[in-house]
């Protein structure tokens, strides 16, 4: 896939001239399995969008125990972490790379720039905002109200497939609760399956 049939298709942006911009500004990046597109206290100069491949972002906790926060795998998924307003795009996460991946990447100084000359930008970037807040918004929402079966069983069906793709410890994280209860959940469940 080229960056043009990426914005174009994935991105669903459609005015010829931006796409041009964008495809000249856009850098192509693979990334293997194990390495970071981004870690804590670097700067995260670009906004990469996720085209092939699954990353998880953590961060320490105050007791320093990798907490993950996220996992990406759908194609268009921009992968960065929110910057607070004043921190000059400092990451306050760690972004990992689960599988091989492929990003197509566009500097945040372009923003500004873009989103000026075509209100698309704006609309897109809109979008990947609220997407985002939703995402979060309902993780919160599961891990402070469901029960730990149930956030193991929301997992199943929120991520398809992905429990096959990624370590128990970084499940169990991401549900809040220890790689044992994980463990135990599942056994629970293979019994009451059969």
């Amino acid at each position: 896939m080229t960056s043009y049939q990426f914005f174009s298709d994935v991105c669903q942006l459609k005015n010829p001239e931006l796409l041009q911009e964008l495809v000249k500004e856009t850098e192509v990046r693979y990334i293997k399995k194990g390495d970071f597109l981004v870690r804590a206290g670097e700067p995260q100069p670009d906004i990469c969008f996720l085209a092939e491949g699954l990353l998880r972002g953590f961060f320490l906790d105050a007791n320093g125990k990798d907490v993950t926060d996220c996992f990406a795998f759908q194609c268009g998924t921009a992968a960065m972490a929110f910057c607070p307003s004043g921190a000059e795009n400092i990451s306050p996460m760690n972004i990992e790379l689960l599988e091989d991946g492929l990003f197509f990447c566009v500097p945040i100084s372009l923003l500004p720039e873009l989103q000026a000359k075509y209100p698309e930008v704006t609309q897109f970037y809109n979008r990947i905002l609220i997407a985002a807040l939703n995402e979060h918004w309902r993780m919160k929402q599961v891990l402070h109200q469901y029960t730990a079966m149930q956030r193991y069983q929301w997992f199943l069906e929120a991520y398809p497939g992905l429990v096959d793709r990624v370590s128990s410890k970084h499940i169990a994280s991401f549900l809040g609760m220890s790689p044992v209860t994980l463990s135990r959940l599942r056994r629970t469940m293979r019994e009451q399956q059969a």
